[in-house]
């Protein structure tokens, strides 16, 4: 797989783009990136024949959706919520992700994946009967009551899921870059 597409960036706007063509300044605004950034990834992305460009916005290709379907199938939902005794930072963005298998590595593995991207912290919530760390088992509603409460009230869904996965930070910037990191390691990297 080209090195682009291992960009969170690129993921998050193939993400944007799963319902339909959007315009540059729209996905501009959406991901929070310069224009110029977003430019330049969503160029990369039409060389690799992933998108198409024309007077109606950007759109996925058939051949994005069929390099993406794993990213398109298994990312939910994406939203910022509010935590308020499991934030690491001012800000928390998290994703709902459906049927996945197994991941590529143990938890603290994609934590750091978020923190190099300049996020404080990220967590993944394994769902079974009920919310729990990956890295412990330990239920969720021991530790953090009241933020479990609000995932579940943000995401009706949730048991429908296999992970919810979380990033906290000071910038909607690396909160996004974090996010889409550990979502591109787990989802494409067994593509």
């Amino acid at each position: 797989m080209p090195k682009i597409l291992r960009n969170p960036l690129a993921s998050e706007l193939i993400y944007l783009l799963k319902d339909g063509p959007a315009g540059r300044r729209t996905l501009t605004e959406q991901v929070g990136a310069s224009e110029s950034s977003v430019r330049t990834v969503l160029e990369h992305l039409q060389s690799e024949g992933i998108v198409q460009m024309d007077r109606r916005g950007t759109s996925l290709t058939e051949m994005g959706r069929l390099a993406f379907g794993p990213l398109l199938e298994s990312v939910w939902s994406v939203r910022t919520v509010e935590l308020p005794d499991l934030s690491m930072g001012e800000i928390n963005t998290a994703a709902l992700l459906g049927e996945i298998d197994e991941l590529s590595g143990p938890a603290w593995s994609f934590r750091d994946l978020a923190i190099r991207e300049g996020a404080r912290g990220a967590i993944i919530l394994e769902i079974g009967e009920e919310l729990s760390f990956l890295h412990s088992s330990d239920l969720l509603s021991e530790f953090n009551p009241d933020s479990e409460k609000a995932l579940k009230e943000e995401f009706p869904d949730w048991k429908e899921a296999s992970l919810l996965v979380v990033v906290s930070g000071n910038s909607p910037e690396v909160i996004e870059s974090g996010l889409w990191r550990i979502i591109g390691e787990i989802v494409l990297k067994k593509s």
